[in-house]
Order: C-alpha cells, then structure tokens, then sequence
C-alpha cells in the first residue's frame, strides 16, 4: 500500500508540475467566432514587442485612447490562453478613457517559449510592458487581470511605478486552483498533491513560486479593486475575500453573483464596467492632473 501511495503522488508530483509548467494552451482556433486583432474591432493599435530582463520577448498591441490622455492599462490574461479572448470583452470601453497595452505572457501565445510559473516570473513580464509603456511617455498606469493575470499583477505591483490594481478571479493561494482541479478530476488527497505539483513546478522552473496573499499587502498604498465571481469553482469567491482581508487600503471588493470562473464581465454587464471605470477613475485621474491641480486636490497615493 505505501509503494502504491508513494507511486501515486510520484506520477503526480511530476505530471502535475510538467502540466503547470509547460500547460497545453489554448489556441486562436477554439475561439474562432472572435475577433483575432483590433483592427477586426475597427481600432487603431500598433503591434508591439518588448524583452524583459530575464531575456524573454513578448508579443503584444498597444491600442492608443480614444481621447487625449496619458493614463494607460496594462491587460493581463489567464492561466494557458492568450490575449485574444480579452479584446473583444475589455479593450473597447477600456480605450475610450485609457492607453491600453495587451501583451501575451512568456511561454503563451505569439511570445517566447518560457516556464510559466502562476505569476512569479511572470512579474518580469509586467515589468517589461510598464518599461515599454513609460518609455512613450505613458502614465500613470493600472494593471488589469484575469485569473493568473489578476494574481500576476498583485504580484508585480509592489515593485512597479503603477497607481492600481484590479484582480479578477485571482487566487489568493497558488496551489487552491491546482486542488480544484483534482477534486475536478476526482484525484484523492488534492491538498497534499496541489503541495507537491507547486513544489516540482518550482524546481523544474528554478523559480521560487509565490501566492499571491503572500504579497498584496504590499500593494498598498496603491488602489486594489478586487472582482469575485460568486459561482467560481476553479478559484472561489472565498479567495477574493482573503486577498482582501490581507491587503491595505484603500482597497475594494466586488462580487458578481451568478458569474463562473472568467465570466464577471459577461454576467456583470454594464454595472461591471462602470464600477472598474469608476475604479480606474478615483485612482488614475487624481494622478494624470497636472502637479499644481494634483496638489490642491490631494493625492490619493
């Protein structure tokens, strides 16, 4: 009985961490009813690609605003996708007030094969899109993610010059999403083998893999909009709430009844966009003023 356990978490320990590290993605042909570039949308954008520091290149569009603003959003998307499915869903309202850059992260997409590590290295990628962003004169600037996006950005924030911050359906803990998906799968004991996958997906990427609860108080004081989708079962609405709990002020969070994992945006509607706009309001306007209308009004930073 202990060889067969031992075999057990052994296949798991090394599947399980090869899957998170290099992850079957999703390619353009699953979603081919979408729009696959902002041109299809009838929107200006200039493809983009920029080098993070580790020497990793990625692929991506920075889609100018709609009106005269230096205000940007860095758009981030989820755990073996890209960032096509997101276009559609955010860049249009997005750009009517803001900048928006859209990259796919390393080892995703149309940018350079890499490990992926649920957000660790992935920071350096959200270090590269700010450098691009701010070497066009651009700022100040929000990041804005989806899943693994939203725990990337709570991430990289920290150490970045950005004003704020939106998680959507971002897991608190890095292993709850890699339970889930064995519980999904009716594999015994997830708890101890969500342990062990983090474990050999950290050595099999010589990177050290950080949960995200682990560093969002550290956000602060940088604004925190944090979106729970009620009926998530990939990552529950419970970790929106501990990313909370743990993060300093001025922070906020907003749950979307009826919404499954990804699908905030879609069953929050209009009252979705207009709570991020107003979000992205308080927390990127105040800085975009001029320093003598910023002074007399107060930072919020």
């Amino acid at each position: 009985m202990g060889a067969v356990t031992a075999g057990y978490f052994g296949y798991v320990g090394v599947v399980g961490s090869r899957r998170v590290v290099t992850p079957v993605l999703h390619g353009l042909d699953e979603v081919p009813e979408l729009p696959t570039s902002p041109a299809d949308l009838g929107m200006p954008h200039e493809a983009v690609r920029f080098t993070t520091d580790d020497g990793v290149t990625l692929d991506g569009w920075l889609i100018p605003a709609a009106r005269d603003t230096r205000a940007a959003v860095i758009l981030l998307h989820g755990f073996s996708w890209h960032r096509v499915p997101w276009l559609s869903f955010f860049v249009p309202w997005l750009r009517e007030r803001y900048h928006v850059l859209q990259f796919d992260f390393r080892g995703h997409g149309a940018s350079d094969p890499a490990a992926t590590t649920l957000g660790s290295a992935e920071r350096r990628d959200v270090a590269a899109a700010v450098r691009l962003l701010e070497g066009r004169g651009l700022g100040p600037i929000a990041l804005y993610g989806i899943s693994m996006g939203g725990a990337t950005a709570i991430l990289a924030a920290p150490d970045l010059p950005v004003a704020a911050v939106i998680a959507d359906a971002a897991y608190a803990d890095i292993r709850h999403p890699i339970e889930n998906r064995m519980r999904e799968a009716r594999l015994p004991l997830p708890r101890l083998g969500a342990w062990l996958i983090v474990a050999g997906a950290a050595v099999r990427s010589r990177t050290r893999l950080i949960s995200p609860v682990d560093r969002v108080a550290a956000v602060a004081p940088r604004g925190l909009l944090l979106i729970a989708p009620r009926e998530d079962r990939l990552v529950s609405w419970r970790q929106s709430v501990r990313l909370h709990e743990a993060a300093g002020e001025p922070k906020e969070l907003y749950v979307v009844p009826g919404a499954a994992h990804g699908e905030a945006r879609m069953v929050g509607g209009e009252a979705y966009t207009q709570r991020v706009l107003a979000f992205l309001e308080r927390h990127l306007e105040a800085e975009a003023r001029p320093a003598d209308a910023k002074g007399a009004a107060g930072s919020r930073l």
